[in-house]
């Protein structure tokens, strides 16, 4: 089975804060998230240099760091989703059949995430 693994160093910001509307109804990604995605991009692509770029139906296990106590944790998803959409380790996010989150303790220092990626095919054979 492959797998790809990648770790983050921090995670996005709330999904609460990663999008704006303007008064025409057009959607934009908000300065902040941008500045994360740019920061994660250069942590991530040196990681996937050697892993596999998904096509298709996928599982997401993601592993994170709980920032703050009152954080929800499905708040944190939907921008590490669309992030490894951006970085191409996903061809696209509406590919993802299940997500496995939660919140962890036992990641390493400088790691706020880790992301483990496999083929949906691939855990039913």
């Amino acid at each position: 089975m492959t797998k790809t693994r990648i770790t983050l160093a921090s995670l996005p910001p709330s999904v609460n804060a990663i999008w704006r509307h303007t008064k025409g109804g057009k959607t934009y990604r908000t300065q902040a998230y941008m500045t994360w995605i740019r920061g994660e991009e250069w942590n991530v692509q040196p990681q996937l240099i050697k892993q596999h770029r998904f096509i298709g139906p996928v599982y997401i296990t993601l592993a994170m760091k709980r920032p703050r106590a009152n954080t929800d944790l499905d708040n944190r998803i939907k921008g590490c989703l669309d992030f490894l959409q951006y970085v191409a380790a996903i061809d696209d996010d509406k590919h993802v059949m299940g997500v496995n989150a939660f919140w962890t303790v036992d990641l390493p220092e400088g790691v706020a995430a880790e992301i483990s990626i496999v083929q949906a095919d691939a855990l039913a054979a």
